[in-house]
């Protein structure tokens, strides 16, 4: 009968979720870019895939006693770069459903959401080796955010120069779930800076 359990790599599932999430992400770019919907395909294949690892994590997480930082941070950061990943499939659903073509301002705005996951994963895959690292990509961050929300409401501008009332509605939504991506990313950048004090 086995008494100890085999100890759990928390930072690799969390890296795991980072390799899905910037996966999910160049994607998205891809497919906003070429407008080719396997690139979209990719994206929906590729978050399912990090909802699995996910739920391994969180699996994990439950059965174990010890974790290598706060529970409560471990458990925020995993969900916010889930979710991450999942506004990026949303982009592709809501284009898709709304029956539009993805257009050069989210092209734009996804190109940064990259550059921001690139920065994410950086920031993780150094949590428990090199903190001050971690630390200074996770700024970089928070400092990227600013310019998706700048780009943000410069589409936003281009657009309602617009006489297209449904397309306006259309990509408004979209635009919209683009910059929450960024702010659920900066949270993510705040769920690590509150981990690496535990560490």
């Amino acid at each position: 009968m086995k008494i100890f359990r085999k100890k759990v790599d928390f930072f690799e599932l969390l890296g795991k979720q980072c390799s899905a999430m910037v996966g999910g992400m160049r994607a998205l770019y891809d497919y906003c870019s070429t407008c080719d919907e396997k690139f979209g395909d990719d994206v929906i294949r590729i978050e399912d895939e990090g909802d699995m690892i996910r739920r391994v994590l969180i699996d994990e997480l439950n059965k174990t006693f010890i974790t290598p930082m706060e529970r409560n941070d471990l458990f925020d950061l995993s969900r916010q770069l889930d979710e991450i990943l999942d506004y990026a499939k949303t982009a592709v659903d809501e284009t898709r459903l709304f029956g539009i073509k993805p257009n050069d301002d989210m092209v734009k705005i996804v190109s940064i959401l990259l550059d921001i996951t690139l920065h994410i994963q950086k920031a993780v895959g150094n949590m428990e080796g090199h903190k001050s690292i971690a630390r200074d990509e996770a700024i970089k961050v928070k400092s990227l955010e600013n310019k998706v929300g700048a780009a943000y409401y410069k589409a936003l501008a281009r657009l309602f120069d617009t006489e297209d009332i449904h397309g306006i509605f259309k990509y408004r939504e979209i635009y919209r779930h683009l910059n929450t991506t960024a702010d659920v990313a900066d949270r993510a950048m705040d769920s690590l800076l509150d981990a690496l004090l535990s560490l």
